[in-house]
């Protein structure tokens, strides 16, 4: 996906802002294939750094690009998610993602106001695979 259809579907999901870290944006425009369906991103505090997550109709991914370090990925497959929560508060809203395997990810200090878009996401069918 090219960055200029990667901005078009955030104004579309209605969350485009420069609050968003450019760095990020570009590297999330050049790891999602033109076959999947960019459904959420929100920005929080996920292991004493802030960090951007995607939400695919395939895949979450956690994408922190620092000013002075190298860009860092994370995969998660959508069919290796057992669940998910959002706690919405006034301010510090949480999000959290758990594994099969048990792992969890939490990003902390994010933005309360997609909890919606987030659970949307997090709740739509997976592709059928061939």
């Amino acid at each position: 996906m090219n960055r200029k259809a990667l901005d078009k579907r955030l104004q579309e999901l209605y969350i485009y802002s420069e609050f968003y870290n450019r760095k990020e944006l570009n590297a999330l425009a050049q790891v999602i294939g033109d076959d999947e369906t960019l459904n959420c991103i929100l920005t929080g505090v996920h292991e004493g750094n802030r960090k951007m997550l995607a939400i695919t109709d395939r895949r979450l991914m956690i994408i922190f690009a620092g000013a002075l370090s190298a860009k860092d990925f994370t995969v998660i497959q959508r069919s290796a998610v057992k669940d998910y929560k959002f706690e919405k508060k006034f301010l510090f809203s949480k999000a959290g993602i758990r594994t099969k395997n048990g792992t969890e990810f939490v990003f902390e200090n994010t933005q309360g106001s997609l909890k919606d878009l987030f659970e949307w996401a997090m709740q739509r069918p997976l592709p059928a695979t061939d």
